[in-house]
């Protein structure tokens, strides 16, 4: 049987990192729930009852403090500061409300792409479309029930792909998509079992055969039965005619760029000083647990003074006095702080702290020709090439949802925000652009554009459109309201003569 649970040797290394940075912003319970993986035992040979609840207390007073998963909330907010802008003809609107077919829009699915993006340096996105017969009418299209969906992976989902070249073009052949689906054996008790979605172009004997550049894309669906997998599910897709397509619909997207090589995941480094601060933090803690609390003591006492003079206790507090005898002493112990673990704790915050900088800092990149004219800017940082990449991916598979429609033309375009300073133009910028505009140098779409990016303008290009026009008219009727009554009480040119 062939084994479709094969993981590319490309993403073996980097399960254990993927694992990590989900721990850590998945938050707390998570990591401690992970037990000795992040938070080894101080003991780890002792195997007794006692040891097992002495590791339990050490782990329970141990705080993790969520630096990784607090970074990337900030990180993804600089990017959704400022709505995406989003243009996909009137028949794309249900694409862009319903994204996934299951209620997610376009702009709450690209929050999840950046996010995987930002923490793991890498995701993906499939735009699915059900088997159909032949093509499928505008009509159809329109009420929503056969139209293509867009789905995002984990990197860690994504456990398998090849390519090949198609003339002077790198192509993929296949991707293999790792999935849970729910199945139900008692009608009442739901239950998950893995499920793999391959993506191919051509067959089995075409790959073997080293021929699956010509052929066409497929879709098998294999499930583990019985703890067998097997293939329970396949269809050739279609396009808007009714033509199969020669490329696989599957997008990668990455921090640095949005090829199929795995880029290197930006919050890896913090999840390591993340752990590593959780680890000093057991055992400042634990240290503070031990000897943290004064105790009393008593030197010089004899038992006929405890016993006669002190009736066989000694009471503390400020409303009792503790009779001492002669040359008897009394006092309180006191472990001088451990400042080492605070010192290590402290030293990795700042740490953290820069990592998390070094995230939004411009840095050199490597970029193409066609890159550079569309953008001059040399540098870039690991926050803007992120929202850069996530918006040429939802670009791509926009148009790409384009070849499931008859009929549907028109320019698409997402694009999120990269200005992640307070930014707005000054007065002289905007009369400049104004008067640009009125000279016929920029269209009302690119006025309306860089108004938004920097935050000016909020509304829809359309409906801003209506609203100008509608406040226009209301003026021009004030104006037109006004003029007589200016008229009659300007002084008549016969009376200034007399």
């Amino acid at each position: 049987m062939p084994n479709v649970k094969y993981i590319c040797s490309a993403v073996q290394p980097y399960l254990e990192i993927y694992r990590q940075i989900k721990d850590c912003i998945d938050g707390e319970h998570r990591i401690k729930k992970s037990g000795d993986t992040y938070l080894p035992r101080p003991n780890a040979t002792d195997d007794s009852a006692e040891n097992e609840d002495r590791y339990k207390a050490y782990k329970q007073r141990a705080v993790f403090y969520n630096v990784t998963g607090r970074t990337l909330a900030g990180l993804t907010g600089q990017i959704y500061k400022r709505e995406p802008v989003i243009q996909v003809p009137e028949t794309m609107q249900a694409i862009v409300e319903n994204a996934d077919g299951a209620g997610i829009n376009l702009v709450q699915l690209s929050k999840k792409s950046s996010a995987y993006t930002l923490g793991f340096g890498r995701s993906g996105i499939f735009i699915d479309y059900p088997a159909t017969e032949g093509s499928v009418s505008r009509a159809e299209l329109e009420e929503g029930d056969i139209r293509p969906t867009i789905n995002v992976y984990a990197p860690y989902d994504i456990v398998n792909w090849r390519t090949t070249v198609r003339g002077a073009k790198e192509i993929l052949s296949l991707v293999v998509l790792k999935e849970k689906e729910q199945y139900c054996e008692d009608g009442f008790e739901s239950k998950t079992r893995d499920r793999y979605r391959v993506l191919r172009l051509g067959t089995v004997e075409d790959a073997q055969n080293g021929t699956e550049a010509n052929g066409t894309y497929n879709v098998e669906l294999w499930s583990d039965i019985g703890g067998e997998m097997s293939v329970n599910q396949t269809h050739t897709p279609t396009d808007a005619e009714g033509n199969p397509l020669r490329e696989i619909p599957f997008i990668f997207i990455g921090s640095e760029n949005n090829d199929h090589e795995i880029d290197k995941a930006p919050l890896y480094d913090l999840s390591v000083l993340n752990i590593a601060h959780y680890r000093n933090s057991a055992d400042y803690e634990e240290s503070s647990f031990m000897v943290g609390q004064p105790t009393p003591f008593f030197s010089g006492l004899t038992e006929n003074w405890v016993e006669n003079v002190m009736n066989g206790q000694i009471q503390l507090g400020s409303r009792a006095a503790v009779p001492l005898p002669e040359n008897g002493t009394a006092g309180l112990l006191q472990a001088n702080p451990n400042i080492m673990p605070k010192e290590a704790m402290d030293h990795k915050e700042k740490q953290m702290v820069a990592l998390g900088a070094k995230l939004v800092e411009e840095r050199e990149i490597r970029r193409t020709a066609t890159e550079s004219m569309i953008d001059n800017a040399s540098e870039t940082s690991i926050l803007t090439s992120s929202a850069k990449n996530v918006s040429e991916a939802y670009t791509r598979a926009l148009t790409t949802c384009q070849q499931f429609m008859v009929g549907v033309e028109g320019e698409v375009e997402f694009e999120l925000n990269t200005e992640f300073e307070i930014s707005s133009m000054s007065y002289q910028d905007r009369l400049q652009m104004m008067q640009e505009w009125q000279g016929g140098a920029l269209s009302f779409q690119e006025v309306r554009h860089v108004l938004k990016k920097v935050g000016v303008a909020t509304m829809d290009d359309d409906a801003a459109k209506l609203e100008i026009d509608k406040e226009l008219e209301v003026r021009k009727k004030q104006m037109l309201e006004s003029k007589p009554a200016e008229n009659e009480n300007k002084p008549d040119p016969k009376d200034e003569k007399s």
